[in-house]
């Protein structure tokens, strides 16, 4: 059994790091882990603030680079950047993108770059840091964040959903190819996360303030546990797992019609809010 991951005093690449759940993620890794940070984000300064933030209140180094990683030459771009001069232990593939909304007025430029965000730039991105990381042979790791989405069909998000179920069953494969090597794969998928991502879709005008959305905190605590204890495959909330536990018993079709109700009202809640 390999031992769990250790983070202090590790550079770990982290992106989607400028706001939402990446923000939480590398913030709880600078305090709770020491953990040095290689922030990336398409905001340079707003990674540029929360480097300054992190150095001055947890006395550890970090770096910024700014990537469209919907774009394969800035993900190759980072990978080099990252590895330049430091050595990096693990890496958070965090940054996504959604869209909610009938599928049907989804326009074709916006459903590839979902894609290439999604499903292309993640797979690129284990592509250069698995052998990497697998050479350095530190016991390092990498992290990809799913979705919930990505183990429940869900209307209105059938693109999203869609490119979260390529990750997850990726990341579960992987993970097994993995078994007798030094380094480790984490399939992180939460549920509904109270984040600017939530806000700008207009999903949170129908669940603010209930139990289906979980604080970007509370998800990077438990995120990062998963990765340092190596789970294949982890669901933060009780909410979120009680799901996951009831698409084994009942009827997919049923799952997907109480899905479908949800998400519709969501939907009108989002119009009416325009």
């Amino acid at each position: 059994m390999k031992e769990s991951m250790n983070f202090s005093r590790r550079w770990i690449v982290v992106t989607g790091a400028s706001s939402g759940l990446g923000k939480a993620i590398a913030t709880l890794l600078a305090s709770e882990h020491q953990a040095n940070l290689i922030l990336v984000a398409r905001r340079l300064e707003k990674l540029e603030e929360l480097k300054h933030t992190l150095e001055k209140k947890h006395s550890i180094q970090c770096k910024t680079i700014a990537a469209d990683l919907s774009d394969i030459s800035n993900i190759e771009r980072m990978f080099r950047e990252s590895i330049q001069n430091e050595e990096v232990y693990g890496v958070v593939l965090n940054a996504g993108i959604t869209y909610f909304g009938e599928h049907q007025q989804l326009p074709w430029d916006q459903f590839e770059q979902l894609l290439a965000t999604n499903v292309s730039g993640i797979v690129k991105a284990v592509e250069l840091y698995l052998p990497y990381l697998t050479e350095k042979s530190q016991g390092g790791g990498i992290m990809l964040v799913s979705s919930v989405a990505g183990l429940l069909p869900v209307p209105y998000q059938a693109a999203y959903s869609g490119s979260k179920a390529f990750i997850t069953h990726y990341g579960l494969a992987l993970n097994e190819e993995l078994k007798g090597d030094n380094v480790s794969l984490t399939v992180f998928s939460p549920g509904g996360i109270a984040t600017e991502m939530t806000h700008s879709s207009g999903l949170a005008a129908q669940f603010e303030g209930s139990a289906v959305l979980q604080s970007p905190e509370q998800c990077a605590a438990e995120a990062i546990n998963a990765m340092e204890s190596r789970r294949a495959l982890y669901v933060p909330g009780w909410l979120n797992r009680l799901q996951v536990f009831g698409a084994r018993l009942l009827p997919r079709s049923l799952l997907i019609f109480s899905a479908g109700k949800i998400y519709r009202k969501a939907l009108a809640a989002k119009r009416n809010s325009q």
